[in-house]
């Protein structure tokens, strides 16, 4: 007798005809007397207004602390698509947050070795070419050069 049956007995019931049988292991693998592992795959929820907004912060996060933060790269993209987040809006996340790297990059008026290799590898990640990248860098120093009225320059 099994515990289950001896519990059963315990708290006043008999044995229950109308249980589901045993699972019966096939040579294909488990195949369960309910049927559950039978039917169509789920189509998985869109991903929610938070966890677009908390994705956004982790890449504008990963972004600003390049390059030590390069092997989060890697998980910040698989965590995109396991939320099934739009790769358009991706991409334009992922320019939109490089232009603001741009813009804070020239907002002292000098840019610097190490801002060029955070931009550059920033641009290599999100997969932007160097000639986009390039013309936005031209076209944000050009707008800060009119605001101050003065060059950027190399440092």
């Amino acid at each position: 007798m099994g515990f289950f049956e001896a519990l059963r007995r315990v708290l006043g019931g008999g044995p229950d005809e109308a249980a589901p049988g045993p699972t019966v292991i096939e040579p294909g693998g488990i195949i369960e007397d309910s049927g559950a592992d039978a039917g169509p795959a789920v189509t998985p929820d869109p991903p929610s207004a938070y966890d677009r907004q908390q994705w956004h912060k982790k890449l504008k996060r990963i972004l600003d602390e390049l390059p030590g933060s390069q092997r989060e790269w890697d998980d910040l993209v698989v965590e995109a698509r396991s939320l099934a987040l739009d790769p358009g809006w991706v991409a334009q996340c992922q320019r939109e947050e490089f232009l603001l790297l741009v813009r804070r990059a020239v907002s002292d008026r000098v840019v610097t070795e190490p801002e060029h290799r955070k931009l550059d590898l920033a641009r290599q990640l999100i997969g932007m070419s160097e000639a986009e990248a390039e013309a936005a860098l031209h076209d944000i120093a050009a707008e800060a050069e009119t605001f101050f009225g003065k060059p950027v320059r190399e440092g």
